[in-house]
């Protein structure tokens, strides 16, 4: 902490901060702090060891470590995918959209399920549109309310 002071209190005053800015730019030898700093008033040594021959380079970027983790994660990636199958179909998620088979509940929600394919000779109800509540199902469908109420589901019955 006494270190993060005396820093402040050198960066503080303008003629300080010359001085501790040109001891950076030489090279070679410190700079003399003489009547600058002397004049300032609660002048006192505000060197830090190193200061004034301490020269600041720009900071160093680890490139090869880089490149190495890019290649192994891309590696990585790469062996993964060759472990995993293609995606399943995870079922019905509760939310209705075109296309989805659903089925028509007693109170006439319509409710999402698997799709079965056509058994029996009955086939699957699909959902062909979803509109608002405000609007009416296009021609050729029948309107049943979302069992979550997000709306309509227009449905094609066969």
């Amino acid at each position: 902490m006494p270190d993060v002071n005396e820093a402040y209190r050198v960066l503080r005053d303008p003629a300080r901060r010359a001085v501790y800015d040109a001891s950076l730019r030489s090279t070679s030898a410190p700079v003399d702090r003489g009547a600058d700093e002397r004049s300032s008033a609660g002048s006192a040594d505000f060197s830090w060891p190193g200061a004034a021959a301490q020269r600041l380079e720009p900071a160093r970027v680890p490139w090869r470590g880089l490149l190495v983790c890019g290649i192994v994660a891309s590696i990585g990636i790469i062996v993964l995918a060759q472990f995993t199958g293609p995606p399943t179909d995870p079922g019905p998620d509760g939310i209705l959209r075109a296309g989805d088979c659903v089925q028509i509940e007693p109170n006439n929600d319509a409710r999402e399920v698997a799709c079965a394919g056509e058994e029996d000779g009955v086939a699957d109800l699909v959902v062909v549109d979803l509109v608002p509540f405000d609007r009416a199902c296009p021609g050729g469908t029948v309107s049943y309310r979302d069992r979550q109420g997000m709306g309509n589901a227009c449905i094609r019955v066969p």
